[in-house]
C-alpha cells in the first residue's frame, strides 16, 4: 500500500493561511480544532506548522495560536483587555442588555463566564466597571411561580397575536427583557406542567421555532409558510403587489416542469412575471453554509444539513440543465432590493451577484421587527454591516 505524500505549505504564504484559518473558523462558528485542520472542508496546515512559523514567538501552544488569531481558545482565558473588547462587541451585536445566558456556549468571539469570574467576580460587577446596563439585581434566572408563568405565557401570546401572526421564535423571546429566556421558560414549563414550552404555546394557538425555521403561519388567502424566511419572502412579494395563487405559486412539483423527472421534490416558489417564470428556492436550513453550497463542499459537521445540501444541489442542476430562470436564496439575500431586482431586472448577472454575497450572524429578531433586511456601506469584521435603522 502506497503512503500518502506529505502535505507541503509555502512559508511565504503564512499570512494567507492564517487569514484562511480565521475566515473558515468564522464560517464554522467556532475556532477550528487542530484535529480538524487536515479535513477536506478546511485543508489547512497542521497545528505544529502554524505554531512553528508564527511570527509571534511567544505562541508555543495551539491555545495560544487561537488566542493570537483573535479568537477565544478553550482552556485559555483571554486578557482582560481582550475580554472587555469581546463583551462590548457582543453588546453591540445583540443590541440589548447582556444576560447570564449570553455567556454560555462557545464561538469564535464568545467571552466565557469563566473569564468574567476571573476578572470581575460577577456579571454585575463587570457591568458596573464597563458602564453596561444592569437589568436585574441578580443575573441568575428569575424563579417564577405558576401564576407568574401563566401571566408570562399570556403576555407572549398577546404580543404575537397583536402582530397578526401565530408564531414566535426563541430569539424573539430571548431579546425581550420582560420575559425569561426560552431555555429558562422550558425548565419552568416542565416544572409546573410536565411538558415543553412548545406544547404550552401550541395550546394557545402559537407555534415556537428557532430563529428562521420551525414556524407555521397562514395568510388570509390560504398561503402557508413554514419558516420565518419564507414569511419574509412572501411578505415582500405581497408588498410588490403579487397575489398568491395567481402571480406566484408555492410547493410546485419539479415533475410538472422537468420532463425527465418523476419523483416528489417540490420547488418553494414559482413566480409568473411579464418576462417569464422564475423559480425560487429558500435555503434556510443551511443558512450558514452558503459558500459550501455554491462551492460544492460537503458539510461534514451535520448529516441532516449535508443531506439537504445534496438535495438542493440536485434541484439546481435540473434548473440549470433545463435553462430555467431561478435563484437559490439564502437568508442573507432576503433584502427588498434583491427581491425587487429579481422581479424586474432578472438576469444571469444578478443571480451571480447574489450568489457571491456572503453574510452570517444577522439578528433576525431586529430584521423581523423592522420589516426589512438592509446592508450599510460600513465594513466591520471584513463584512458589510447590517443596517438595523428604521426602514423607510
Amino acid at each position: 500500500m502506497s503512503k500518502m505524500s506529505p502535505r507541503k505549505f509555502n512559508i511565504e504564504k503564512y499570512d494567507f493561511y492564517v487569514k484562511e484559518y480565521i475566515r473558515k473558523s468564522e464560517e464554522f462558528g467556532k475556532p477550528i480544532s487542530c484535529s480538524d485542520l487536515k479535513k477536506e472542508q478546511f485543508n489547512l496546515p497542521d497545528s505544529r506548522w502554524l505554531i512553528t512559523h508564527c511570527p509571534n514567538k511567544e505562541v508555543t501552544t495551539w491555545a495560544e495560536f487561537i488566542d493570537w488569531c483573535g479568537f477565544v481558545a478553550k482552556g485559555k482565558i483571554p486578557s482582560k483587555e481582550k475580554t472587555t473588547n469581546l463583551i462590548y462587541r457582543m453588546q453591540s451585536e445583540l443590541g440589548r442588555p447582556l444576560m447570564y445566558d449570553d455567556f454560555r456556549g462557545v464561538g469564535c468571539y464568545h467571552p466565557s463566564i469563566k473569564a468574567i469570574r476571573a476578572y470581575w467576580g460577577t456579571i454585575n460587577n463587570m457591568k458596573k466597571e464597563l458602564g453596561l446596563e444592569i437589568i436585574q439585581e441578580s443575573m441568575i434566572d428569575r424563579v417564577l411561580s405558576k401564576d407568574d408563568l401563566d401571566k408570562m405565557i399570556e403576555s407572549i401570546c398577546v404580543y404575537t397575536k397583536n402582530d397578526g401572526r401565530n408564531f414566535i421564535t426563541t430569539s424573539e423571546i430571548d431579546s425581550n427583557r420582560d420575559w425569561l429566556n426560552a431555555d429558562s421558560l422550558q425548565r419552568t414549563t416542565k416544572k409546573y406542567y410536565g411538558c415543553n414550552l412548545q406544547s404550552l404555546l401550541e395550546n394557545n394557538g402559537i407555534s415556537l421555532g428557532k430563529q428562521g425555521c420551525g414556524i407555521t403561519f397562514d395568510f388570509d388567502d390560504g398561503e402557508r409558510v413554514t419558516s420565518q424566511f419564507e414569511y419574509i419572502f412572501s411578505k415582500y412579494l405581497r408588498e410588490f403587489g403579487l397575489k398568491y395563487g395567481i402571480d406566484y405559486l408555492r410547493d410546485v412539483k419539479y415533475s410538472e416542469f422537468i420532463a425527465d423527472y418523476n419523483e416528489h421534490m417540490n420547488c418553494d416558489y414559482l413566480i409568473h412575471t411579464s418576462d417569464g417564470d422564475i423559480f425560487i428556492e429558500i435555503a434556510g436550513v443551511i443558512s450558514e453554509y452558503k459558500r459550501y453550497f455554491f462551492e460544492g463542499k460537503e458539510i461534514t459537521s451535520r448529516k441532516s444539513r449535508e443531506k439537504y445540501r445534496v438535495k438542493l444541489s440536485r434541484k439546481q442542476e435540473m434548473l440549470k440543465k433545463n435553462s430555467l430562470h431561478y435563484y437559490i436564496l439564502f437568508p442573507c439575500d432576503l433584502t427588498k432590493e434583491n427581491i425587487y431586482n429579481i422581479l424586474n431586472n432578472d438576469s444571469i448577472g444578478l443571480r451571480k451577484g447574489i450568489e457571491s454575497f456572503i453574510k452570517n450572524n444577522i439578528d433576525w429578531t431586529k430584521v423581523f421587527n423592522i420589516g426589512e433586511l438592509k446592508y450599510s456601506n460600513e465594513i466591520k469584521w471584513r463584512r458589510k454591516v447590517v443596517d438595523y435603522s428604521e426602514a423607510v
